[in-house]
Formats: C-alpha cells, structure tokens, sequence
C-alpha cells in the first residue's frame, strides 16, 4: 500500500475544494469602544453623560409629581380615579369662599410671625454660642435637642404643658386652656414651631459666624465703633446671604407643615389654626377629596415659588450692590 508522503497536500486539496472562507468583518466593539472615548474626550458629551442621569432622576422625583398633581387639580376624582375634566372648579372653592381666604391669611400669618421671631432669635443666640465661654460646646449641644424631636413628640409635649388641669405651666389657681381658643391656639401653635425650629437657624447663623475674620471686627473697634455699630456694620452685611438662605428653608417648611399643626391642634379650634397645608391633607386624606387637596397643593406650591424666587433675587440684588 503506498503511503502518501505529503500529507499536507490532502488538506491542502480539502480546503481547495471547500466554499471559500468569508472575509472577515470590521470590528465593531473596537469602533464602538472609539466612539464612546472620543464621546468620552469631548467636554460636551462628557457634561451630557453625568447630567442626563441627574436629570431623569429629578424629572421623576419632581417634574412628574408636579404635573400630575396639576392635571389631578383640574379634573374629578373619586378617590384616585380621575374623572373629566372640571377645570378650575377645584381652585373656586378655595378662591371663591371666605373660608378659603381664611386659611390663606392663617397660613401666612404663622410663617411670617414665626420667621420674624426665629431669625432674629437665631442670630442672638449665635452671638452667645461664638462667645469664648466655659461650657459653650456643652450649651451648642443642648440647643440641639428640639431640633432632634419629631414633630409628632413635640406636640404632645406642648399639649401636656399648657394643659390647664394637669400640666406644668397652669399650676396656680388661673387656668386658661389656650387651645381652646382660636387666638390662643394659634399663638401656641407658633410658639411651638419657633422652639423646633430655631435650632437649625442656630447652627446655620453660627457657622457663618465664626467665617467672618476676626481682624474686621478688630479694625473697626480701633476706628471708634461701639458693638452695635460693628454688628450692623461688619456682621450683619457678611452674614445676609446665609440667613437668606435660612429664610428660604424655614419659609418652605412652614408652609409645607402638617404633622405639628395636625397633632397639636387639628385645625381647631374653630378653624383657627387650619391652614393650608393642614386643609390639603384633610381633603386628600380625610375626605377623598384628591382633586380639590391637589388644587390646594399647587396653590402651596405657587406661594412656594414665589417667595423662593423672591429670596433669591434679593440675594442677588446684595450680592450686586457689594
């Protein structure tokens, strides 16, 4: 039997008679992985790829809740079944009623009360705390604690204390139950909000405190001017745009409560202490009313906007001035 000494030239044959091999294609993951660096390279699609996320994450979180609670506000819901639409029917029983006025003007007269007391409060007491007394760290830590109290501890707390059976501030024989007066109750309701409240503004009026050089204050101690003057003069310029943004905060939160005006009061009595905050949940919660509490939302929402922007442009205008 011959024996074929040149095997090689079988495979050879094989492959000669076999379908011809394909050309081989580009490489597409190189030329994606290309155009993904020169992406990557160029400060415009750079600065596309990191905001893109952040932006859907907000258009989810705060562009959708808004638009739907806009288009809930102007249409009929049974509970959360949306009906047709009633257009602005829902906002004529807050603007149409005596009522609804009523809790526009209770609503700002317990954010702008409490802010005029807890501003200038917190800037006081900042003053103390940045002094170099023995103890201060102690008293920074103390000051903290209602901020630490849930809204719900607080008014229980408060309603324990001004209690006129039992509690601790009507001990003598005048008992004046507050909460069961409109006036009193909201005079409570306030006082209660400045002490949860103030410690934030506290810290915040401190910080930018203790940022201010001492040398400013020493340079104008040496060209004659007394503390008050150097407080209007050096301080107060220096710290306007931290307690804008104190402002802005607390203007928010005031407007947006209803846990603390819930539990301490109700909304009692009378009404006097309903808000709008307060009216949102109640017809949204409480009588299912969705459609109505999402027009009172977006109320809130537009007070929210305006004095934001409001804030803003007068920290703009002293940033200019300066």
């Amino acid at each position: 039997m011959a024996i074929d000494v040149h095997p090689h030239r079988t495979d050879e044959h094989r492959r000669a008679g076999s379908a011809p091999e394909p050309a081989p294609r580009p490489d597409r993951e190189r030329s994606r992985r290309d155009r993904r660096q020169r992406r990557l390279h160029n400060p415009a699609g750079l600065a596309w790829s990191l905001l893109v996320p952040a932006l859907i994450v907000v258009a989810v979180v705060s562009i959708f809740p808004i638009v739907y609670a806009v288009n809930l506000s102007v249409h009929s819901t049974h509970y959360l079944n949306i009906g047709a639409g009633v257009g602005f029917d829902n906002y004529a029983r807050l603007f149409a009623s005596p009522e609804g006025w009523a809790q526009i003007a209770r609503s700002f007269a317990y954010v702008l009360i409490s802010l005029a007391i807890v501003v200038p409060l917190s800037l006081g007491l900042a003053h103390l705390l940045n002094q170099p007394v023995k103890g201060r760290r102690v008293f920074r830590v103390l000051i903290l604690l209602p901020w630490v109290i849930s809204q719900t501890v607080a008014a229980l707390l408060w309603k324990w204390l001004v209690n006129p059976d039992y509690g601790p501030l009507h001990s003598g024989d005048l008992k004046i139950d507050l909460l069961a007066n409109p006036i009193g109750a909201m005079g409570v309701l306030i006082v209660v909000n400045v002490w949860i409240s103030y410690p934030l503004a506290t810290i915040l009026s401190l910080a930018a405190l203790q940022t201010i050089p001492a040398e400013l204050r020493e340079a104008a101690e040496v060209d004659g001017a007394g503390p008050f003057r150097r407080f209007l003069r050096v301080t107060l310029p220096l710290m306007k745009p931290t307690l804008f943004v104190v402002a802005i905060m607390l203007t928010l939160l005031y407007f947006n409560m209803v846990t603390l005006v819930y539990t301490l009061t109700g909304g009692g009595p009378l009404n006097g202490t309903n808000v709008l905050s307060l009216e949102a949940f109640k017809q949204s919660f409480q009588f299912f009313n969705v459609g109505v509490g999402a027009a009172y939302s977006v109320v809130l929402f537009v007070f929210n906007v305006i004095f934001g922007a409001a804030y803003i442009r007068l920290l703009r205008s002293e940033a200019t001035n300066d």
